[in-house]
């Protein structure tokens, strides 16, 4: 076993490669994804702690500033290494400096520096994503990803329990997670998920592994190896850039893994049932357009939930049947109607 794992490992290393795959930018550096420079409509930058080309979350944000941008805003991604924050927090103090845009954008591991730049600019406004900071010149956008997991886990526990539909599961009882770290934020996936697992059967063990970070994609694939190894049937992807390793770890083990973030089904499409939608760039093109009609009321924080569609459960249609697919539809119901509350760490 160990001989196979160090024969993959070139593989893996290149998967890292792929979540890391564009330049670092200098502070406010001439050089993006999207060209930068005055559009006919909203001018907005988004300041990144990390890179495009994770194949989930960074690049779902990314489509929504194209779309932006294909209806006339100007547009700025500015990436920066995960390793090096002194970056993050230069590029989002040379863009508040500048003047130059109608809103910043920044997202997760950006909460202290926000809290220390955007006072100091009290005109310039802000777009805060997948986090909450209060203050005036600060919209906030969470996603109900406790939400979504649950339709998740719901997934999950069939797929243990049925192994006649699920051929590649065991029927062990057994589901695991395999998540970047111990944040309020990740703890909203895990207590969802938890949740709609045993909304069909509490006997349904769920074990949950932490990474540490959310760029490691060897580690996420060995302890979703561990976790196949232990019994999981499925493995749920909640480790961002590092969940390559994750899917790739269920389709050399032939087992299931369930995606995240964006639609994760094709990577390896034998083997990942579903993937939990966040739809970050749903919300970054809303929020530009929001702005555009001066609909926008800074100082608070918008939810994005199963009733809005700000996150969804997007069906391998291959391997997930339409009877499958109506008990989880059914789920999501009790959610949307109120019947069904979902478990929250942070209200």
């Amino acid at each position: 076993m160990m001989k196979n794992l160090h024969v993959r490992r070139p593989s893996l290393v290149a998967l890292a490669a792929v979540a890391a795959a564009a330049v670092t930018l200098s502070a406010c550096s001439s050089g993006d994804t999207n060209a930068a420079g005055k559009g006919d409509g909203t001018n907005a930058v988004y300041v990144m702690s990390d890179n495009l080309g994770d194949k989930g979350f960074n690049d779902s944000a990314a489509a929504g500033f194209d779309r932006a941008k294909a209806e006339g805003a100007g547009t700025k991604l500015l990436q920066a290494s995960p390793s090096d924050p002194q970056l993050w927090r230069q590029n989002l103090e040379a863009v508040s400096n500048s003047g130059q845009y109608d809103l910043i954008f920044t997202g997760p591991g950006m909460h202290d520096n926000l809290a220390a730049v955007a006072p100091q600019h009290p005109d310039q406004k802000y777009v805060f994503f997948d986090d909450e900071l209060k203050a005036p010149n600060v919209l906030s956008i969470r996603y109900a990803q406790n939400e979504g997991s649950y339709l998740a886990g719901v997934l999950a526990a069939n797929a243990s329990l049925d192994p006649k539909s699920f051929p590649l599961s065991k029927g062990n009882k057994k589901v695991g997670i395999v998540a970047g770290q111990d944040l309020p934020g990740i703890q909203e996936f895990i207590v969802g998920f938890k949740q709609g697992v045993a909304s069909v059967d509490p006997g349904i063990g769920v074990n949950i592994s932490f990474i540490g970070n959310f760029n490691d994609a060897q580690k996420a694939y060995d302890l979703t190896t561990t976790l196949f190894n232990s019994g999981a049937d499925v493995v749920y992807n909640v480790a961002g850039p590092a969940g390559l390793g994750i899917l790739k770890a269920a389709a050399d083990t032939n087992h299931y893994a369930i995606g995240v973030d964006s639609d994760q089904n094709g990577l390896h499409p034998q083997h990942v049932l579903a993937s939990m939608l966040k739809q970050i760039g749903n919300s970054v093109y809303d929020s530009v357009k929001k702005y555009e009609k001066d609909e926008i009321k800074f100082g608070e924080t918008v939810v994005y939930g199963l009733d809005n569609e700000g996150v969804a459960l997007v069906y391998n249609d291959a391997l997930v049947s339409a009877e499958v697919k109506q008990k989880i539809d059914a789920a999501k119901q009790k959610v949307v109607s109120g019947e069904v509350k979902v478990d929250s760490v942070l209200q």
